[in-house]
């Protein structure tokens, strides 16, 4: 994924994954290593209708990252007041 937004707080991040859950978002890959949820996470998401995924990064220095499309990071970024939308480097 080339887009990103990063440093969003915690509990956010959180709350954004719930969101788009609920609006059908299925979760296809959680990351289950002995650190998970201390030290890193991540979490795929998919929406089955289009194919869409949204990828949730977290660790306990720079909080949390996602990437996702750019129409879907600046939906995210204006529904949460989020950071700026980033390029990645690929």
């Amino acid at each position: 994924m080339p887009y990103k937004i990063e440093h969003i707080e915690t509990e956010t991040w959180h709350r954004i994954m719930q969101d788009l859950k609920h609006l059908g978002f299925k979760e296809m890959y959680r990351y289950d290593g002995m650190d998970a949820g201390i030290d890193y996470n991540r979490y795929d998401l998919m929406n089955q209708a289009d194919n869409e995924l949204v990828i949730f990064e977290w660790d306990n220095w720079m909080e949390g990252e996602i990437k996702a499309t750019p129409s879907r990071l600046e939906s995210l970024r204006e529904t949460y007041q989020l950071s700026k939308v980033l390029e990645t480097e690929t």
